[in-house]
């Protein structure tokens, strides 16, 4: 219990002892425990180094030494740690703000910033999977993808093959993965077992990356796709490549073999949603698993009572259970 504070639970027990006995010695403090001499010794030497434990006098009791009373010693072992503690969250912070740094540095290699614009462009192959991969690890709502032939994870050699054991954990995360393809293969169909819903069209007119709306990347060449990335952050350009890839997305046909995207009537991100909640998790813990903000996990659970008719978040828990959703 006072582990935090450096007493390993022998010397706790030792320390316990001496605050009911203090006049006990090193060979009653050994019976009572029912352990040995070195074990008592070296939690006395433990409480000395701690500061717990003044050596006797000649004026003082018989025993192994005085005990400083716990108000003043525990506590001052207690202001010690939290101020440990307090530098330890200095250095992790600065230490993320260090990896925060070197990833812009490492994501921004081979950049050509725009003035005055929300368009960045990234030349290389490299840059190109970076981007990918960060887009999938950012999102938080949504992740839109389309997948000209040929098929993304059977080019090894491909920058724009989508990471799919990533996006497996971007599904996890409760975000909605949406991928529309011109070659389905076995990766992709595990994909979609995972939460993820695929469709495919005959024909795809360029390779899109999209994350929540905010956030697009597409090739700077559709010819020589390997020669670079745009990511795009204007709104009107977002705007328009959301609708069109929905656009396409209404016409395409689902992945054969896999259930019909909605069948259950809620988003993969619902779907984690009500599983924290069966889970018994806050609000506030339910919103850090799922990466989005207090607001955002609110109205979710706004939009799922109104979906089920339910009043409550027991009875949203009901619900979801009798729709085979948790």
């Amino acid at each position: 219990m006072l582990e935090v504070l450096g007493l390993d639970p022998a010397t706790e027990a030792v320390y316990r002892l001496m605050l009911a006995r203090p006049a006990w010695g090193v060979d009653r403090l050994a019976a009572a425990l029912d352990t040995d001499r070195h074990t008592v010794t070296r939690a006395l030497d433990t409480l000395a180094d701690l500061a717990l434990l003044r050596s006797a006098t000649a004026d003082d009791a018989p025993g192994p030494g005085r005990l400083v009373p716990p108000r003043a010693g525990l506590g001052a072992l207690l202001e010690r740690r939290q101020s440990e503690l307090a530098r330890t969250q200095l250095e992790i912070d600065a230490t993320r703000a260090a990896v925060a740094d070197l990833l812009t540095d490492y994501t921004a290699l081979g950049r050509e910033p725009l003035p005055e614009s929300g368009t960045e462009r990234f030349a290389g192959a490299e840059a190109v999977r970076r981007t990918q991969a960060d887009l999938a690890a950012r999102a938080t709502d949504e992740f839109l993808a389309l997948l000209p032939a040929p098929a993304a994870d059977t080019d090894t050699d491909d920058p724009w093959r989508l990471d799919l054991p990533q996006l497996r954990e971007t599904v996890t995360r409760g975000v909605g993965v949406r991928i529309l393809v011109t070659d389905p293969t076995e990766g992709l169909r595990r994909l979609a077992a995972a939460g993820a819903e695929i469709r495919v069209l005959p024909s795809l007119p360029v390779r899109l990356s999209l994350a929540d709306g905010s956030d697009a990347a597409l090739p700077l060449d559709p010819a020589a796709p390997r020669d670079g990335v745009l990511l795009l952050r204007e709104p009107g350009a977002l705007a328009g490549l959301r609708a069109l890839f929905q656009q396409m997305w209404d016409a395409a046909e689902p992945l054969p073999g896999t259930p019909a995207p909605g069948t259950t009537g809620c988003t993969p991100q619902e779907r984690a949603l009500l599983r924290h909640l069966a889970d018994g998790l806050t609000d506030e813990a339910a919103a850090r698993r799922l990466g989005i903000s207090l607001r955002s996990e609110r109205r979710l659970i706004s939009q799922l009572s109104e979906q089920f008719g339910a009043r409550s978040r027991f009875q949203l828990g009901l619900e979801a259970a009798r729709s085979g959703l948790v």
